[in-house]
């Protein structure tokens, strides 16, 4: 870094004899402090999305409590290509499943994906809200992305977030540790909407849309990230679900790339290291009149 300063002086400086020792030093001086200005430019707050591309699936992928009736690369739909789609029909629903499955745990029907993302690191995907899911009378809906965290031995935390219109109003909510917290935010119909979860190492940040929607500082002993799961809701054949409506539905999930955004950190430390690299400009030019 001293030297890419030490490069960096020479251009600021560039005007100013810089023979001799004494000279020497001084640059050299100044080259450690723009280049740590240089570092403040370059570097950037990103947080780092560890989903795996969804043009392989089903290719990592392996069930997840019970395999719903399809998990699989759709192809392209409303204007995304490579969508997952995770179909729930009737067939594995509560009554239909083996003995030793029916119960509502098996009710959530997906897969996960190993995967390795400590501090910074973000699990997002892109869902398709079509405006029949607002109404709950044609169908009970659900779907989520699960994070699932490790303390390096142990899963030690499930962070969800995700949609349901179970129960009357559709809503956007996370599962904060012990309960479910509907987000204060409208659902966009008939187009795709960004869920996020990022795990800063001392909470998780929930967003929509790449807006914070909650925060939860209970992280239980998590130091990051050991897979992801994306799944769906069946709703059909399970008694104690009395307001659900069986329909078969497909749940549309995107994660196609998209150019990383500097955060607000970036920024700073950019604005940071250009003043810095101006006061050793001006520095130099003041030396130069002085002489």
């Amino acid at each position: 870094m001293a030297i890419i300063g030490y490069y960096i002086c020479r251009y600021v400086n560039r005007d100013v004899p810089s023979t001799g020792v004494v000279a020497m030093k001084k640059v050299l001086f100044k080259g450690v402090w723009a280049g740590v200005l240089f570092a403040g430019i370059i570097a950037t707050a990103q947080a780092t999305p560890i989903m795996p591309d969804f043009a392989s699936v089903p290719t990592g992928w392996t069930t997840d409590r019970f395999d719903p009736n399809s998990f699989q690369n759709v192809g392209t739909y409303q204007g995304r290509d490579n969508v997952l789609g995770i179909g729930i029909t009737s067939a594995e629903g509560y009554s239909n499943r083996p003995g030793g499955y029916q119960s509502a745990f098996y009710n959530t029907q997906g897969r996960q994906h190993a995967l390795t993302g400590g501090v910074g690191s973000v699990l997002s995907a892109d869902l398709y809200i079509p405006a029949s899911w607002g109404d709950s009378s044609l169908g009970s809906r659900r779907t989520d992305v699960w994070g699932v965290m490790t303390d390096g031995s142990a899963v030690t935390d499930y962070p969800i977030i995700g949609f349901t219109n179970y129960g009357g109003t559709p809503v956007l909510r996370v599962w904060d540790d012990t309960s479910w917290v509907n987000l204060a935010l409208a659902v966009a119909y008939d187009t795709w909407t960004a869920f996020s979860m990022e795990f800063t190492g001392s909470s998780y940040e929930y967003r929509i849309n790449d807006t914070l929607a909650y925060t939860d500082a209970t992280i239980n002993g998590s130091t990051g990230f050991s897979a992801g799961i994306m799944q769906a809701y069946n709703f059909c054949g399970d008694a104690s679900l009395q307001a659900a409506v069986c329909s078969d539905y497909t749940a549309h999930w995107s994660n196609t790339p998209t150019s990383q955004v500097p955060e607000p950190a970036s920024f700073a430390l950019l604005g940071i290291g250009l003043f810095g690299l101006g006061a050793v400009r001006l520095s130099g030019r003041r030396n130069a009149v002085k002489s």
